[in-house]
């Protein structure tokens, strides 16, 4: 077979390098031979013409282009079609798939069959040795000697596959690199035990792809880590070439079991972290897929402990788990736009921990503690987060180990893997002299984060160990439950679900108390649930021999776990904006575990609900969780958890409040100094949701119910009922302004009605003891506060101020819940006292009516350079103001709002200043126009009535009135012409000057009928009169006699002020105060005498003219 040895590695590769060196006259006499038309083929080479009717057609065609081909014909997308947006590395109808099956593969495989035959061998040797270069055949396989694969022809050929490495901890060889036209990078060899796969070889740099990366090796030796996958080899290729996948990581190695032989500790080795998925190669340049990355490898688990011995009797501790590796990210798509980027991998598993050893145990049973247990090892990130590893579990002995805590999930782009479950607790044996008590549940471990799917779950919380129960003489307690995983975060998608806490283990002394369940998660389309609380362990009895608990020695005492709280639920995420997603609802809290039957027993008391997720956008508020029942007793029945609280939501109505659980029975058994013998007491409700601007409250939950008393015990008391949620606190949708637009203003939205009280627990009935009371309902939540009206606007039109809106109604306060029965004694007990039920709640305040809308200025009048000048216009009336909405019923009525207040009247347009005519006669000035009138007052609302003991709502105050607007100013009147001054006649007289325009009035204040009346407006001042015209002095006549000056004409009168507008009525508030009257106008100045000329030669002089008077000023506005 035509095969290369490796060129990179070892003296084959320096001998090609120096051959490569002093071949280039050949290397390109060869090349333009077989690569360019048969016509320009070298004369130097006419005797082997039977390699260009080889080759020379296929290469020259689909190599080379034409020389009269402009390189923009080259256009592949507009031959095949762009590759869509979505079309995926393994997408088999893709432009790159197709492209792949019917032209590259044939294509290969017959160049393969060619050089693969007996024929094509003995051709492709002897051109080989003609040119003294490996132009055509594969590259030999990687060997234990010379592990990398050979490069291929410098025309055609493969690359070799890299060595797969039978030796631990030794690499596999990397696969040779294809140099020519055509052909695939050789695969990369697997890696041994523990070692990394070999790099995958590139394609060809016309057509070809790039060689897979070879697997990592998984670990033999304990606790060590796998082989990283090998990258995928690149596709050099401009045309046409996918990128190898990158090769898989290998599994970490298991952790060693623990052993005391040698000196050693007994503790199990740690497990080995997982290899990480190679990087697949880039895609060719024009066509082709990038390579997809390699799986990742899951990590080891750790090592059990070892049993104790008689010289070490505890047992040891569980080895902790490796962590999965990462998966390998996918091949780049290098250009163009036929193809697509290669796929990211998932992240690998993380490893379990190992078991704790139990304790060294004899005949006489255990005389050592169990070991704890291992830590489970987190995912791997990757597309999917790999999961986290659970923890171990304890081992047993006189005390238990403790549960060893579940691990990380993987963050994932799509999907967060989900966290590892917490170990169970060891079971405890205890003994005659030592109490045992059992090892606690390990916590779970967290979801994976997650960028736009969903991401992982918590993982749930161990079991606590169970103590021995077989010999009630023993004393031993029940392991405590582990906490749940909190709930992985989306930053783009829905949320994890918490993990539910674990349950206590049993015991005679005393149960485990049940584990908290986790927090649920933030996500942007969705928080998720927080997790229930796990059940508190049941006791079956420990004898009392001393009475160190208060009873009579010698008598059976228990008291059962209490359960665990439930975890609060997620919800939006805090920088996003929160979908329609599922609702976040807060865990539900776990029963508490039951005493014994016999002697004195107490039973646990149930864990509280959680507390609803925040909703945000149109993602409701979360439901709080309901509480836990309380665990049945001899002596004492536990208490019922209370409810969770529930949030508010975005759009959407509050969540509601949990229930509260109902509390445990007692028989009524007593002994020694426990005698104050009752039934548990009921949870108290969770309170509902405040409401929002867009939302209703939520209504709360009841109250649980109280346990039933037997014998002497007293029954339970009812819990009380939750508060209702209340509606919005701020304000209620305000109404939507008209100013921009010119319209009234829209009405306010009312309030939104309280929610309801959560009803009262029934009280526990009795035998011969005091039955329990009821529980109290719990008060409505109060109404919301109506929102205020908008603003009215001014009509571009007609000038008017427009009306103000109306403020909305506040809302009513939310009913109070009923009160629970009360406990009856069916003996010689007293009956329970009856409960309260809830008040309503508040009523909510109107909202304030919307401020009238103000009028248009009055236009100016127009001035004249010849005539008299224009009329102002008068300004456009106020709007009135918005009436306010009414207060809310409720136990107190809520306040009614306040009026809006009136428009302000537009300002009169001025007067326009006077001309001169053609006789040169100064023309009155124009009158300044009135001022608008103001809008009138809006009503206040109506107090709230009040429904239960407290007071009505106080009424709101009526608005002000709108203040009038000011007059306009009247114009100036046009000045008088001078006389004029001929040579030889007397002097001209001047013309009078036009008078000055009146002020406008002010406009009247508008009304009010509680409130105060606008103010008046403050009438236009009046314009001054125009000055007289000066007279023309005198001339001269032929014989030297002057002749008289001209007079001086009148200026005008000056203008009246407007009068001030009157002041606004209210028809039980205080009357507007009157406007001002405005300035007089000043009288024109009368115009000057003319000179007469004093004559030359003794000529009779003319006489001066005779001044004008000064116009009279106007009257001052009342």
């Amino acid at each position: 077979m035509s095969r290369r040895h490796s060129s990179q590695a070892g003296n084959t590769g320096s001998r090609y390098r120096k051959r490569v060196a002093g071949a280039t006259s050949s290397v390109g006499a060869f090349l333009a031979f077989g690569m360019a038309p048969l016509a320009a083929a070298p004369a130097a080479h006419a005797d082997v013409d039977f390699l260009g009717d080889l080759l020379g057609d296929l290469v020259s065609s689909w190599s080379v282009a034409d020389p009269g081909d402009a390189a923009a014909t080259w256009d592949l997308d507009a031959l095949f079609g762009a590759a869509g947006p979505g079309s995926a590395a393994d997408d088999p109808f893709s432009w790159t798939a197709i492209m792949d099956q019917w032209f590259y593969q044939p294509l290969h495989a017959g160049v393969q069959a060619w050089i693969t035959s007996d024929f094509g061998e003995m051709v492709n040797n002897s051109i080989n040795g003609m040119f003294g270069l490996y132009l055509i055949g594969n590259g030999v396989d990687g060997t234990a000697l010379n592990p990398d694969g050979g490069d291929g022809g410098l025309l055609f050929g493969d690359g070799g596959a890299g060595w797969d490495s039978d030796a631990a901890g030794v690499d596999g060889g990397d696969g040779g690199d294809a140099l020519g036209i055509l052909g695939n990078g050789g695969a990369g060899g697997d890696g041994g035990a523990g070692a990394d796969g070999g790099a995958g070889g590139a394609g060809s740099w016309w057509m070809g792809h790039g060689g897979a990366g070879g697997a990592g090796g998984a670990a033999l030796t304990s606790g060590l880590s796998g082989g990283d996958g090998g990258d995928g080899g690149a596709s050099v290729a401009w045309f046409f070439g996918n990128g190898g996948a990158g090769g898989a990581g290998g599994a970490g190695g298991n952790g060693v079991a623990g052993t005391f032989g040698n000196g050693g500790t007994g503790n199990g080795g740690a497990g080995g972290s997982g290899g990480d998925g190679g990087t697949g190669g880039r895609s060719g340049y024009a066509w082709g897929n990038g390579g997809a990355g390699g799986q990742a490898g899951v990590g080891g688990n750790g090592g059990e402990g070892a049993t104790g011995t008689a010289a070490n009797p505890n047992g040891g501790n569980g080895g902790s788990a490796g962590a999965g590796g990462s998966g390998g990210v996918g091949g780049i798509k290098f250009d163009g736009s036929l193809g697509a980027a290669g796929q990211d991998a998932d992240g690998g598993n993380g490893g379990a921990g190992g078991t704790g050893g139990d304790a060294y145990q004899d005949a006489s049973g255990f005389l050592g503690n169990g070991g704890r247990g291992g830590v489970g090892g987190a995912g791997g990130s990757g597309v999917d987060g790999g999961d986290g590893g659970a923890g171990g579990n304890g081992g047993a002995g006189i005390n238990g180990g403790l549960g060893g805590n579940g691990a990380l999930g993987g963050t994932g782009v799509q999907t967060g893997g989900n966290g590892g479950a917490g170990g169970s607790g060891g079971d405890a044996a205890g003994s005659a002299t030592v109490a045992g008590v059992a090892g606690n549940g390990g916590t779970g471990g967290q979801g994976g984060a997650s960028d736009t799917g969903t991401a992982g779950n918590g993982g749930a919380g161990g079991h606590g160990g169970n103590g021995a129960t077989g010999d009630d003489t023993i004393q031993t307690t029940g392991g405590n439950g582990g906490t749940g995983g909190r709930a992985g975060n989306a930053a783009s998608g829905i949320g994890g679900e918490a993990g539910t806490g674990g349950d206590g283990g049993t015991g005679t002394f005393k149960g485990g108390n049940g584990g908290t369940g986790g927090i649920g998660s933030a996500g942007a389309f969705g928080g998720g649930d927080g997790g229930d609380g796990g059940a508190g362990g049941d006791a079956t009895g420990w004898v009392d021999a001393t009475g160190s608990t208060g009873v009579a020695p010698g008598t059976v005492y228990s008291q059962g776990g209490n359960g665990g709280n439930g975890g609060a639920s997620g919800g939006p995420a805090a920088s996003l904006t929160g979908g329609s997603g599922t609702v976040p609802i807060g865990g539900n809290g776990g029963a508490g575990g039951n005493g014994a039957d016999d002697g004195i027993s107490i039973g646990g008391n149930g864990g509280a609900g959680g507390q609803g997720g925040h909703g945000a956008g149109a993602a409701p508020g979360g439901d709080g969780g309901n509480g836990g029942n309380g665990g049945n007793g001899t002596y004492i029945g536990g208490n019922g958890g209370a409810g969770g609280n529930a949030n508010s939501g975005g759009s959407t109505p509050g969540g509601d409040g949990g229930n509260g659980g109902n509390g445990g029975a007692s028989a009524g058994a007593t002994s020694g100094t426990l005698t104050n013998t009752h039934a548990g007491d009921g949870g108290r409700g969770g309170n509902g949701g405040n409401g929002t601007a867009d939302a209703a409250p939520g209504n709360a939950g009841n109250g649980g119910n109280g346990g039933a008393g037997h014998g002497i015990a007293d029954g339970g008391n009812g819990g009380n009922g939750g508060n209702g949620g209340s509606g919005d606190q701020s304000f209620g949708a305000n109404g939507v302004s008209g100013v921009a637009r010119g319209v009234p203003g829209a009405d306010g939205g009312d309030g939104s009605t309280g929610g309801i009280g959560g009803n009262g627990g029934n009280g526990g009935s009795a035998e011969n003891g005091n039955a329990g009371n009821a529980g109290n309902g719990g008060n409505g939540g109060n109404g919301g506060i109506g929102g205020t009206g908008g603003a009215g606007g001014t009509d571009p039109t007609t000038g008017l101020g427009q009306a103000g809106g109306n403020g909305g109604d506040g809302g009513a306060g939310g009913a109070g819940g009923t009160a629970g029965q009360a406990g009856e004694a069916t003996g010689s007990g007293s009956d329970g006292s009856a409960g309260t039920d809830g008040n309503q709640g508040n009523g909510g305040k109107g909202g304030n009516g919307g401020a009238g809308g103000a009028g248009a200025a009055g236009t100016d009048g127009s001035s004249s350079a010849t005539g008299t000048g224009g009329d102002g216009t008068g300004g456009g009336k106020g709007g009135v103001g918005g009436n306010a909405g009414n207060g809310g019923t409720g136990y107190v009525g809520g306040v009614g709002g306040t009026g809006g207040a009136g428009g302000v009247g537009g300002a009169g347009g001025a007067g326009g200043d006077g001309g001169t005519n053609a006789s040169g006669v100064g023309q009155a000035a124009g009158d300044g126009g009135d001022g608008g009138v103001g809008g009138a007052a809006g009503s206040g609302g109506t107090g709230g009535a009040s429904t239960g003991g407290g007071p009505d709502g106080a009424d709101g105050s009526d608005g002000t009135g709108g203040a009038g607007g000011v007059g306009g100013a009247g114009g100036t009147g046009g000045a008088g012409v001078d006389g004029t001054s001929p040579a030889n006649a007397a002097g001209g007289d001047g013309s009078a000057g036009g008078a000055g325009g009146d002020g406008g009035k002010g406009g009247a204040g508008g009304t009010s009928a509680g409130g105060t009346g606008g103010v008046g407006g403050t009438g236009g001042a009046g314009g001054s009169g125009g000055a007289g015209g000066d007279g023309g002095d005198g001339g001269i006549d032929s014989t030297g006699n002057g002749f008289d000056g001209g007079d001086g004409a009148d200026g005008g009168a000056g203008g009246n002020g407007g009068d001030g507008g009157a002041g606004g009525t209210s028809t039980s508030g205080t009357d507007g105060s009157d406007g001002s009257g405005g300035a007089l106008g000043s009288g024109g100045a009368g115009g000057a005498a003319g000179q007469g000329n004093p004559g030359q030669g003794g000529g009779t002089p003319g006489a001066d003219g005779t001044a004008g008077n000064n116009g009279s000023d106007g009257n001052p506005g009342s």
